[in-house]
């Protein structure tokens, strides 16, 4: 299930000044995430130029892992995108083709990767005068196993903990089940009762068998045992008490 923000990871348009007029990019993308049954070979994303100007686009895919509280991609050639470049007249709007190009389940856990969409700067464009600003979309998409958990049995595999993160403390998930989870509207609430809103929207994800962290901007004097959380996790609201690490005094 994908959330209705689309910053923080689910849907990150990163904007880059390059030479050329002033203004802002008409790409859009469509849906905000993929999912991929086991029967699954392929699924579309749309491309759409909402612009008054022709744009180019290029989209490539990485394979998804966490190590040390963060997202990592690298190369893959498990699923390929089709076309990887194109050009969209202003109006225009095209499919691309995410294909999978094994069908075999080779374990239990879902796998992931992200497809990076990168407008490209047009040349005329550089020679101009100004600044123009260009997209970078970064789409979860997600290859699930035969064996998939309810969606709302994901926060059973969470384990949270408040943890040391240099002079402040960190928001630290483990996923031990099988599925990913999408972490949105994070609140934490002291045991006086004052509740801190971490997250507004989409706070990230964690992808089944890993780990992620996420410092927080909270005085680890209010961290202190009792401390609550509420989360949504795949669109499912959640309270816990949380764990305490070693947390800075």
């Amino acid at each position: 299930m994908f959330g209705r923000s689309l910053s923080r990871g689910l849907l990150a348009a990163a904007m880059a000044v390059v030479a050329g007029f002033a203004g802002a990019s008409g790409l859009q993308v469509a849906p905000v995430g993929l999912e991929f049954r086991p029967s699954n070979s392929a699924q579309g994303l749309w491309l759409t130029n909402t612009g008054s100007e022709p744009l180019h686009a290029q989209v490539r895919v990485f394979h998804w892992t966490q190590a040390d509280g963060k997202d990592e991609l690298s190369p893959t050639q498990a699923l390929v995108a089709s076309p990887p470049m194109l050009a969209l007249a202003p109006g225009a709007q095209q499919m691309i083709r995410v294909i999978r190009l094994s069908s075999e389940d080779k374990g239990t856990a879902e796998d992931a990767y992200r497809l990076l969409v990168d407008e490209l700067p047009e040349p005329a464009a550089q020679q101009q005068t100004g600044v123009r600003y260009v997209l970078r979309y970064s789409v979860p998409v997600f290859v699930q196993s035969a064996s998939m958990p309810d969606p709302a049995a994901v926060a059973s595999s969470l384990q949270w903990s408040l943890i040391r993160d240099g002079a402040s403390a960190a928001l630290q998930v483990h996923n031990s089940g099988i599925a990913h989870a999408q972490l949105s509207d994070v609140v934490l609430s002291s045991p006086a009762g004052t509740p801190t809103t971490v997250s507004t929207g989409l706070l990230g994800y964690v992808l089944p068998g890993m780990t992620m962290r996420w410092s927080l901007k909270i005085p680890a004097a209010q961290l202190a045992p009792g401390t609550q959380l509420k989360a949504a996790i795949n669109g499912k609201p959640v309270e816990q008490t949380l764990a305490l690490g070693d947390l800075p005094r």
